[in-house]
């Protein structure tokens, strides 16, 4: 168990509290949507949902393994340090890149977690008390994980992770109303419900998804919910949002690794191996995906997809390991990729091309 500081412990208490007053409003949508989905009882669907969440739920981490960091690459770090770094730390982001006091991550984490992590001040560990970032996987479905958008691998953490973590439904940058803990849940239940009854999709999942298909779902996960499921998410847009407070120690939280399959018999793949056995945790790859560089799409993320798709594919072909040649060649030789614009604009660009690729490519195979 990881002890937590003062200000941890207090982010965590004020998301908890901002969760309690929303309960009453969040069983009023949950108790309506159960009962227009003839879920009945509402009240003991509703406890049994809860309980099993608790019990099943676990937080994912998704990473690029192969992503540049000083003198070593993201995986050579976790397997020198042990731990898991927020961005504070790192100044590395799969997302946006604003780790900095004043900046919008500092201001908007100031936000959510009512200043728990700016009273006082800050002392010299400040950096490595801010949350490490993560999706919560509720449904266990997505052999991807639940939050592909930020990397091509996860850690799944141990389910002791849960208490010393916080959830809003959606991404944290954009303050979301529903907020909670994994024993504070109501808003984030009633916010998936809600999507479901109203869209028949949830958490990225499309297609018939009503509240009778969600629930039976959430319910089936049991006793495996540790197991990950055989579909691919291509989810970018749709995820419980986990903050992880407290420190991610890769020997005591991690309970797998999942991989991308392009790595395999690359310097990245053996590195993941090399962690796998450090840190003692197995390591699984999951189906992964690729895309012929001519059938990427100039209306997804812009027109400058299939060009740069061109550039960095192998053989024809870009997957995640292809992206990451692309981002290695780009940090090392940045006047090559002038004509992309700055180093920033196409580093831009390549984190879009792993977006096309999350959504429109086709998967590999499954271990």
């Amino acid at each position: 168990m990881s002890p937590l500081s003062p200000s941890q412990e207090q982010a965590i208490n004020n998301i908890r509290s901002s969760a309690e007053l929303q309960r009453a409003e969040a069983n009023e949508i949950i108790h309506h949507v159960l009962r227009m989905s003839n879920l009945l009882p509402p009240a003991a669907t509703h406890a049994s949902l809860l309980a099993t969440i608790a019990q099943t739920s676990r937080v994912a981490i998704h990473f690029h393994p192969d992503r540049p960091a000083g003198d070593k690459t993201v995986v050579q770090h976790l397997i020198a340090d042990g731990v898991y770094r927020n961005q504070f730390e790192t100044n590395i982001s799969n997302g946006g890149l604003s780790a900095s006091p004043g900046g919008a991550r500092d201001e908007w984490e100031r936000a959510l977690f009512g200043s728990a992590y700016h009273a006082g001040g800050q002392d010299k560990d400040w950096r490595a008390h801010r949350p490490k970032y993560g999706a919560l996987d509720l449904l266990g479905h997505a052999a991807d994980g639940p939050a592909p958008r930020f990397g091509s691998c996860f850690f799944v953490l141990d389910p002791s992770v849960l208490w010393r973590c916080t959830f809003t439904f959606g991404g944290s940058q954009d303050l979301p109303r529903w907020r909670g803990t994994v024993h504070e849940f109501d808003g984030l239940l009633a916010a998936v419900l809600e999507e479901s009854f109203v869209r028949e999709s949830a958490l990225g999942l499309i297609g018939g998804l009503r509240p009778p298909e969600l629930v039976a779902r959430i319910l089936a996960r049991g006793a495996g919910g540790q197991v990950a499921g055989k579909e691919l998410s291509r989810n970018l847009d749709h995820y419980i949002e986990a903050q992880i407070h407290g420190e991610v120690g890769l020997g005591r939280d991690v309970e797998r690794l999942v991989a991308d399959p392009s790595f395999r018999d690359t310097e990245t793949g053996r590195d993941l191996v090399a962690l796998s056995n450090r840190f003692g945790f197995p390591l699984r790859w999951h189906p992964g995906l690729h895309l012929e560089a001519e059938s990427v799409p100039p209306d997804f993320r812009g027109p400058t997809m299939p060009s740069l798709a061109a550039r960095v594919a192998r053989d024809g072909v870009v997957d995640a390991c292809a992206i990451g040649d692309g981002v290695r060649q780009l940090t090392s030789d940045p006047g090559a990729w002038r004509d992309r614009g700055t180093y920033e604009q196409a580093l831009q660009e390549l984190k879009l091309l792993w977006h096309v690729l999350v959504r429109y490519g086709k998967p590999h195979h499954l271990e």
